[in-house]
């Protein structure tokens, strides 16, 4: 049986703890920032954020049924298209500028190098290691080749094993259509304007189901990840709401919130993935049930998905408390209603009550839009896994 999981998109600024894994002093701090993918439009179009969050929904309940059951490899996850976040970095000396998509639900760095003529997509820039002096390749008794391997069981020796050669698959095991393959090296990576050296990262030669961007950094609990390699054992991010800025990315001791509204909540700690506990949702004036096992804060995921029974509670308590008539489901949205004139609809509060005693309160577009054709409807769609 599929292992359950449930996911929520990141609407606000949530602070994450990564287990420190490498030489970078914690003392350190470092700001880089995000850019939303918007495929020409400044807004989310919906139909297709739903279409792609169940897409990656998939994805994230394979890798956790890989981790449960402890087979070889922990499949990372698919991340491209509308509503992923661009990360600015440069790599090399003297750097080269490169925008990569970030990614807290998978663990590898890596990019396009050199002339790439087998990588997908073409067009976006590619990072050169013959003009970079501070490049090196790594070998396969590397530590970080030997992490990868624990992890994804994804490396293998080149050059006689002077080299640590990977292909690492994004999707089902036995999905060949989205991958990156190449070889792991260090360089110098430079976030915002700080330099930082011997970051181990993916040289690909090939690379296959990405639609743009010049590669992808991990920013997952795994030992290969930019969180662990900078041990940064903070990291917090805030999206803007307008699609056009940037949104600030930082690390370590930068990445520290306080103030009067700052909340806060545990994770869990034996979870390949930033997981917290869910203990119940408000709607409007009814509180409803949680999620026992958690939910997970992934930085992919444009829609909240919900598994029973708290989803069905949540949604009765919705269906209930707006009193309209119920308009047919669209997109894997269940809870439609028909607004013909076009009211000013009273929509009930939405509360996420998390351990630790956080409460995170959500303005209503992040979960009720209007779907035109006088229908309104809660954004939170059915999970079919």
């Amino acid at each position: 049986m599929a292992a359950k999981i449930a996911l929520i998109a990141l609407l606000v600024s949530f602070l994450l703890d990564a287990a420190p894994a490498s030489a970078h002093a914690e003392r350190l701090g470092f700001r880089a920032t995000m850019i939303r993918r918007t495929e020409g439009a400044s807004s989310i179009n919906f139909t297709l954020a739903a279409r792609q969050s169940r897409h990656r929904l998939s994805m994230l309940t394979s890798r956790l049924d890989t981790a449960s059951s402890r087979l070889d490899a922990q499949t990372p996850i698919r991340m491209d298209g509308a509503g992923a976040y661009d990360m600015e970095i440069s790599i090399g000396t003297p750097p080269q500028k490169l925008t990569a998509v970030a990614d807290t639900g998978s663990d590898l760095i890596w990019t396009k190098c050199g002339a790439c003529a087998s990588c997908e997509p073409q067009g976006s820039p590619s990072y050169y290691p013959d003009k970079s002096s501070s490049f090196s390749k790594l070998s396969c008794n590397a530590q970080l080749c030997d992490a990868l391997q624990h992890e994804s069981n994804s490396t293998s020796c080149g050059a006689g094993g002077a080299e640590c050669d990977y292909k690492y698959s994004y999707g089902f095991s036995d999905d060949n259509g989205h991958y990156t393959q190449g070889y792991l090296g260090t360089e110098t990576i430079t976030i915002g304007g700080d330099a930082v050296p011997g970051i181990g990262f993916g040289c690909t030669t090939m690379a296959k189901g990405f639609d743009s961007g010049s590669g992808l950094v991990g920013l997952g609990r795994g030992p290969v990840s930019l969180v662990s390699q900078l041990n940064a054992a903070t990291f917090s991010y805030c999206l803007t709401r307008d699609a056009s800025k940037a949104s600030p990315l930082l690390f370590g001791s930068l990445a520290a919130l306080s103030g009067s509204g700052v909340q806060s909540t545990p994770l869990v700690q034996d979870s390949v993935f930033y997981t917290v506990s869910l203990l119940g949702i408000s709607m409007g004036s009814t509180r409803t049930s949680g999620i026992g096992h958690g939910v997970v804060f992934d930085s992919g995921m444009t829609l909240t998905y919900l598994e029973d029974p708290a989803y069905t509670e949540a949604k009765e308590a919705v269906t209930l408390q707006m009193g309209l008539t119920l308009a047919p489901g669209r997109d894997g949205f269940e809870a439609c209603f028909y607004d013909e004139e076009a009211n000013d609809v009273a929509v009930p509060s939405m509360v996420l009550h998390f351990g630790g005693g956080a409460d995170m309160t959500l303005e209503v577009p992040n979960y009720f839009i209007n779907a035109g054709d006088g229908v309104v409807c809660w954004i939170l769609p059915a999970c079919l896994l």
